[in-house]
C-alpha cells in the first residue's frame, strides 16, 4: 500500500511540475507579445515580389501604434511605416480582401 501511495505522490508531483512549467512558458510568451514589435520602421519602397507575407497588427493595449510587418522571401522580417503611401495601398488591399463578398455568407 505504501508503494502505491508513493507512486501516486510521485505522479502527482510530476503533473504539478508539468503544469507549472507550461504556465510559465505561456506567461513568458504573453509578456513578449504585450509590447510593440516594431522599434524601427522602413518607409522606403520594397517590391511586393520580395514579400512572402504581410501582417497587419492594429493598435491596442499592447502597443499604441498600428504595426505592419512584412516577411520577405529571404525570411527577414521588416517593419513597414504605416503612413508611407505604398504601405497604405498594401493595407487597403489587405482590408478589402478580408471583407466578405456579398452572397458568400
Amino acid at each position: 500500500m505504501e508503494a502505491r501511495t508513493g507512486m501516486f505522490a510521485a505522479a502527482l508531483i510530476m503533473c504539478l511540475l508539468s503544469f507549472s512549467l507550461s504556465d510559465a512558458k505561456s506567461l513568458a510568451r504573453m509578456g513578449a507579445e504585450l509590447r510593440c514589435q516594431c522599434v524601427k520602421t522602413e518607409s522606403g519602397f520594397i517590391s511586393a515580389r520580395l514579400m512572402q507575407n504581410v501582417e497587419l497588427i492594429p493598435s491596442g493595449p499592447h502597443c499604441s501604434n498600428v504595426e505592419v510587418i512584412a516577411t520577405l522571401k529571404s525570411g527577414q522580417r521588416v517593419c513597414l511605416e504605416p503612413t508611407a503611401p505604398w504601405v497604405e495601398r498594401i493595407i487597403k488591399k489587405i482590408l478589402e480582401s478580408s471583407k466578405p463578398t456579398p452572397g458568400s455568407q
